[in-house]
């Protein structure tokens, strides 16, 4: 278990490396970015959720209506 995560911390500091290499070092770039991302992945992720709610919705009264 420890191995797992031992490796997983390596990759997280290797991605990090990565992300702050793609920005030439400027870390405060980095983490312009790294905000730009998390918010698009939460406007997804609410739409999304939307959408199955709507879904959800319109089968509950479906199978209401067939009962």
């Amino acid at each position: 278990m420890m191995r797992a995560a031992h490796r997983q911390d390596r990759m997280e500091r290797e991605e990090a490396a990565e992300i702050l290499a793609f920005h030439n070092g400027n870390a405060l770039e980095a983490l312009r970015t790294m905000i730009a991302e998390r918010d698009a992945v939460e406007e997804r992720l609410a739409i999304a959720t939307q959408i199955m709610r709507r879904d959800c919705a319109a089968a509950y009264r479906v199978a209401s209506s067939a009962t």
